[in-house]
């Protein structure tokens, strides 16, 4: 579980992060949603430690990250998996050495342990036939993927994905958005995901959470999106036409 407790963040005297405060559960697909500029990738590296908040405190499981001893936020840290937005993935490493590589570095596991971690971990993500493959070999969607590989190569307690959807076609884009809840309920894992897609935000968001200038102001279930009385929360919600259509769906 993750607690973010009243998060302040300003830069040059501009405030980005107002009091924001909220619960991520374990085994749930939590979604971070809002406008461009509403704050939502600053709270995302305040979360993971990129950044560091003006005030405020993050705790996961109870641990605090944001004032918590160096050797506790390090414990921390290797517990948290990340997918960034374009998979940054190493260019000159094969699709097996990308996932290997925080098995290299923070792991005590032997070569034949790695090499079976990779394995599931590829496997798990559809990726088995790919393994010796360099990124540029590969699709968009299987770069995705393979960040993702990388991403629980550790067996994470935490999942942080920025736009992991960004530059997929819609197909591709549904595969991303099943894998991740899979993902997040086989391994109990708390995942907490910041994207503008709203198809995963109805199909996959089981907590949203939506900012507005830098501030938390609306929480739910992403299928109750369509039925929330918040201005803000419907001017963005039913921004294009098709979201109107689905809106009326679901609120009959």
């Amino acid at each position: 579980m993750i607690e973010v407790k009243n998060i302040v963040k300003s830069f040059d005297g501009r405030p980005v992060l107002k009091n924001v405060s909220t619960v991520f559960e374990p085994g749930r697909v939590n979604l971070v949603i809002g406008r461009s500029g509403s704050g939502k990738t600053v709270f995302l590296k305040c979360l993971i430690g990129l950044m560091e908040p003006d005030s405020g405190e993050v705790l996961y499981n109870g641990r605090s990250f944001t004032k918590g001893t160096p050797e506790t936020r390090m414990a921390i840290r290797r517990d948290m998996g990340k997918v960034f937005q374009m998979g940054a993935l190493f260019d000159s490493m094969t699709v097996e050495q990308n996932v290997a590589f925080p098995l290299d570095m923070f792991s005590k596991m032997t070569p034949a342990e790695k090499k079976h971690r990779v394995e599931f971990c590829l496997e798990r993500v559809n990726l088995s036939n790919a393994l010796k493959l360099y990124p540029a070999e590969i699709s968009g969607g299987m770069k995705k993927r393979t960040a993702i590989a990388r991403a629980i190569a550790l067996n994470p307690k935490y999942l942080f994905c920025d736009e992991p959807n960004s530059g997929l076609d819609p197909e591709t884009s549904i595969i991303i958005d099943r894998l991740l809840y899979e993902i997040t309920h086989d391994f109990n894992i708390t995942t907490v995901i910041v994207s503008h897609d709203m198809n995963s935000v109805v199909e996959i968001g089981e907590n949203v959470m939506y900012m507005h200038h830098g501030e938390n102001v609306w929480e739910g279930r992403g299928k109750d999106i369509f039925n929330s009385d918040n201005q803000y929360l419907k001017d963005f919600v039913l921004a294009s036409e098709l979201m109107k259509k689905l809106a009326k769906i679901y609120t009959k």
